[in-house]
């Protein structure tokens, strides 16, 4: 029962870890556009974002990438490199 509870734990820690990256992301594009982004759009693989929204505001974040970027690297330590849409 015990290695059960343990699997559950980690689990648990994983998923949060994600959220958390997803609301920093959400948080750097509303600081940089003025966009609301849903975090349900947003995911992360490696060092690459992926946003899922309307063509307007993809082409806003598209103009503020660097900002973006820049400042969802200072705020979740992880190296992005990209955004893909």
């Amino acid at each position: 029962m015990e290695g059960l509870d343990n699997l559950l734990n980690r689990f648990k820690r994983s998923l949060g870890r994600d959220v958390e990256t997803r609301e920093i992301v959400a948080r750097c594009v509303k600081d940089a556009t003025g966009l609301d982004i849903r975090l349900e759009d947003i995911s992360v693989k490696n060092d690459t974002l992926r946003i899922k929204t309307s063509p307007t505001k993809r082409n806003s974040i598209k103009l503020e990438e660097a900002k973006v970027l820049s400042q969802a690297r200072l705020e979740t330590k992880i190296n992005f490199k990209k955004i893909v849409y």
